[in-house]
């Protein structure tokens, strides 16, 4: 059913649909002048920076899919689900979902402020396009189930990245994260550089997934970055440059290097773009250096 909530005089109407295909109906009748919102928290930053609000908000809350996590089968193999309206603080407490993805309570805890944890969800950040918790996903090989108005299906997070603009009328239902194949040692960081400036942009946000094999040899390796309004970035040139070798200093010296020619950053305001690839690669290394041991 779906039910327009009260408004008042200049204020945006509120719908809140209990279904998918109702707020995907909604979305489509009003076009831009509708958007989806869930915590809402990127919306109030952007109105008290002065952004008029959209004439229509088409409230998630109400439906059922985008809810929860738990264990799923996705074509044979075992994932971690977690629905797209499950909070940002819901995934740094909740015991159990720690226990299973150890560092996304420990990548939480570095974005955004207690306030806005507590209403920002996982689903908002990465529909938002720029939001921490991208590289995090991306370097865990994380898989999207989207609803494009007529069926739900599966993408990988790397090519939503690459197609937002395009996907942009789909609803965001729930994140997969593939269950791990044990390896004889494995890295796992996520690292975030921010401004003191109330409500500025991090600087650069970082994070890796690399497992070795009994020779020391790195067998799989995803490494995430992004940086301010920067769009999201897996270093595949990067990941190719170490795959399959034993680390050693000189390896991590052109790896330092790789990075700053992959990772192109733009300027803003608070940083260079040079500063954020020195950051980057940086931060990238020394997690890496310092983990591997």
């Amino acid at each position: 059913m779906i039910s327009p909530g009260g408004s008042i005089q200049n204020s945006p109407i509120v719908w809140v649909p209990d279904k998918l295909g109702d707020a995907w109906q909604i979305k489509q009748q009003f076009g831009l002048e509708g958007i989806y919102i869930a915590g809402g928290t990127l919306l109030q930053t952007q109105w008290a920076k002065g952004t008029d609000p959209p004439s229509n908000l088409i409230s998630l809350e109400r439906i059922k899919e985008m809810q929860g996590w738990g264990k799923e089968l996705v074509n044979g193999e075992t994932y971690t689900r977690i629905g797209a309206l499950m909070t940002l603080d819901f995934c740094r407490h909740d015991p159990t979902l720690l226990k299973e993805i150890p560092l996304l309570g420990e990548a939480v805890r570095m974005i955004a402020a207690p306030a806005i944890r507590n209403k920002a969800t996982i689903g908002g950040n990465i529909a938002y396009g720029f939001g921490d918790a991208i590289p995090l996903f991306l370097a865990m090989d994380a898989i999207l189930s989207l609803f494009d108005g007529k069926e739900i299906h599966l993408k990988s997070l790397w090519d939503y990245v690459n197609e937002r603009e395009s996907l942009s009328n789909s609803i965001l239902i729930c994140v997969y994260i593939p269950d791990k194949i044990a390896s004889a040692k494995e890295i796992n960081f996520y690292k975030k550089v921010g401004h003191r400036e109330a409500l500025s942009p991090s600087v650069v946000s970082v994070s890796g997934c690399c497992q070795f094999n009994e020779k020391n040899e790195v067998e799989h390796i995803r490494l995430a970055v992004s940086g301010s309004l920067t769009p999201p970035q897996r270093l595949v040139r990067c990941e190719q440059l170490i795959k399959g070798s034993p680390l050693s200093n000189d390896l991590l010296k052109k790896l330092v290097q790789t990075i700053k020619e992959e990772f192109i950053p733009s300027t803003d305001d608070f940083s260079s773009a040079d500063y954020k690839e020195v950051v980057a690669a940086n931060l990238i290394v020394s997690e890496i250096a310092r983990l591997a041991g």
